[in-house]
C-alpha cells in the first residue's frame, strides 16, 4: 500500500532521526515537479543518505532529484559513490541501480 505525503509526514514527525521514514518521504516528495517540493525532498534523500549510506536507492533517487533541481556537480558526487557502492554489492537488492546510475552520470 502507497501511503500518501500527509501519513508520511506524520511518519517522519514521530522520528525525524529515522533514515528510512526520510528515504520514504523524499521519494514521494520526488514525484513532484514544483521546485520547492523537490528541494524538500532533496533535504530528506541526503539526510537519509548521509544516515544510511548502505541503502542503494537513496543515491539513485537523490541523483536524480538534484538533477532536475540543476545541481549537476552535487549530483555527479552522488551517483559516482551510489555507483561504486553498487559495484561493491554481490548478487541482490540495489544491483540493478548501478547501470541506471551510470546513464544519468553519462547524461550530465
Amino acid at each position: 500500500m502507497a501511503l500518501d505525503l500527509p501519513t508520511l509526514r506524520k511518519l517522519v514527525a514521530l522520528d525525524v532521526n529515522d533514515p528510512l521514514s526520510r528515504f520514504a518521504l523524499g521519494r514521494k516528495l520526488a514525484e513532484s515537479t514544483l521546485p520547492s517540493e523537490l528541494a524538500e525532498a532533496a533535504e530528506h534523500l541526503a539526510f537519509a543518505n548521509q544516515h544510511a549510506p548502505q541503502h542503494l536507492a537513496t543515491y539513485h533517487v537523490l541523483g536524480d532529484v538534484l538533477i532536475r533541481l540543476g545541481r549537476k556537480e552535487d549530483a555527479r558526487v552522488i551517483l559516482q559513490e551510489g555507483v561504486r557502492r553498487v559495484a561493491g554489492v554481490g548478487e541482490g537488492m540495489g544491483r540493478d541501480l548501478g547501470p541506471a546510475m551510470q546513464r544519468m552520470l553519462e547524461s550530465l
